[in-house]
């Protein structure tokens, strides 16, 4: 890395994932995010989504697009060149951490349910905030100020709060016993595995 990049982000195709994990979803690839501090952290992605990952990475790892460089070129990002032994080395990382298989299967399922059933699958991910409807104009009567006699009125009950259409069922009762869920799509390395790469 050049002395302004201080993260590499290197995008594994899910064909080569196969080679560490034979059960591997085969359209999901990998984000592997490796810090000059030697942090590392794996995003799962669908292949389909490759041409938003750089944005959606620029805001999971909180960077400037000049603290990043990819491998492979990605356009308006700096790279470098990536050793054979480089490879060898991301690989055995990659296979070192046997959470990363679930989370890729998690991922692909959800993601999957999300375009049968028609939602935004970045929604459903915990990706992106729905939209927000916009709120009707409703106007308000003028008051007319009269004396009436002061008379205690019962508090109306409260609203619950609306949960959002676009929540699947088995979500929505998750929801509603304050649980919301969120689909991690970032896994941490720990920190002795990286020494390696050093």
């Amino acid at each position: 890395m050049n002395d302004t990049s201080s993260i590499l982000v290197v995008l594994i195709d899910a064909d080569d994932v196969k080679h560490v994990f034979a059960a591997w979803p085969d359209h999901i690839c990998l984000a592997a995010c490796l810090t000059r501090d030697g942090d590392c952290s794996m995003v799962v992605f669908r292949r389909d989504e490759r041409h938003a990952v750089p944005q959606r990475l620029l805001g999971i790892l909180a960077a400037r697009s000049d603290e990043v460089c990819f491998v492979p070129k990605v356009r308006g990002f700096e790279t470098r060149h990536f050793l054979y032994s480089d490879e060898r080395r991301l690989m055995a990382l990659v296979a070192s951490d046997p959470d990363l298989l679930d989370e890729a299967i998690d991922y692909s399922i959800n993601y999957t349910y999300a375009l049968e059933e028609g939602l935004d699958p970045a929604v459903v991910l915990g990706l992106r905030r729905p939209a927000e409807p916009a709120m009707p104009y409703k106007p308000v009567a003028p008051v007319v100020a009269k004396r009436a006699p002061s008379v205690p009125q019962p508090e109306a009950p409260k609203a619950k709060a609306e949960l959002s259409p676009l929540l699947p069922e088995f979500l929505r009762k998750s929801a509603e016993g304050a649980r919301r869920p969120t689909f991690a799509s970032v896994r941490k390395a720990k920190e002795g595995m990286l020494a390696a790469l050093s």
